[in-house]
């Protein structure tokens, strides 16, 4: 498969906000927190960070779900990132934690079992973890919802 490319621009609008576009569209206005002089009421760029990366497990699991005809009624994941300050000069992300709610249209042991062999695969093929390794610890979560 070729190299993928992605693109997303941030324009200064003032103060510390920038405007956040992909693909010329506008998707959301952001501040830093405000203990970094941020503006507060604002998404961060790490809110951002953990929902794009929530998004990308979820697309993970559904294309893996679809395959292996696990019919699905609801998904949703919530993504933690948490990141260590040490001055200005060092930020970096530390964890990152997936909780996954799957609600199926049969709710039954075999099904079940088929999530959890889904999520697994989404885990083992996450660009998240093959990209960062080891060196910020993933961790995942599945639960079942009725």
């Amino acid at each position: 498969m070729p190299e993928m490319n992605f693109e997303g621009v941030a324009t200064w609008k003032g103060g510390t906000e920038c405007q956040l576009s992909v693909g010329g569209k506008q998707i959301v206005a952001v501040s830093p927190p405000p203990s970094f002089g941020g503006t507060p009421g604002y998404c961060t760029p790490e809110d951002i960070f953990a929902a794009a990366l929530a998004s990308c497990i979820n697309t993970l699991f559904l294309l893996i779900a679809k395959n292996s005809q696990l019919g699905l009624k609801n998904l949703e994941t919530k993504a933690t990132v948490k990141m260590n300050v040490e001055g200005m000069e060092k930020l970096i992300f530390t964890n990152v934690h997936f909780a996954m709610d799957v609600s199926l249209e049969n709710d039954n042991d075999w099904e079940r079992k088929k999530a959890n062999t889904v999520y697994g695969m989404a885990q083992k093929i996450c660009p998240i973890r093959q990209s960062w390794g080891e060196d910020v610890p993933i961790s995942f979560e599945l639960n079942f919802k009725p």
